[in-house]
């Protein structure tokens, strides 16, 4: 199947800023969505399958696909979680205010996840 060009509206500075943020790891902008994008769509087929109670087979194939590409996208999820310390240690906030942070956020998330998969 082809590829398909997918347009989204951000605000200038955002971009800019994301660009310049991923140049910093050698990450074309582009590269990096492309993966989360890649990454959501292999997460996707496995929890389909998962749903459809799909041969384990066929589930550890899929799983595989997403571990295949599972280093890129953890690379970015830490670049993000590397500047959130970085600069909270700057700002000389504790340590454990940033751990409960950032662990409140992946509660928020999950909980996020769960709502949906319910409704």
């Amino acid at each position: 199947m082809p590829p398909v060009v997918y347009s989204i509206k951000v605000e200038r500075d955002y971009l800019y800023g994301a660009k310049k943020f991923f140049s910093r790891a050698g990450l074309p902008l582009q590269d990096a969505l492309r993966a989360q994008v890649k990454m959501a769509a292999d997460c996707e087929r496995c929890v389909t399958l998962v749903d459809e109670n799909a041969p384990i087979e066929q589930i550890q194939s899929a799983f595989a696909g997403i571990l295949a590409d599972a280093k890129e996208t953890f690379h970015l999820n830490g670049l993000f979680r590397n500047a959130i310390v970085r600069t909270a240690e700057a700002c000389k906030l504790p340590e454990n205010f940033i751990g409960n942070v950032l662990g409140e956020a992946e509660r928020i998330q999950k909980t996020r996840a769960e709502t949906q998969e319910r409704g």
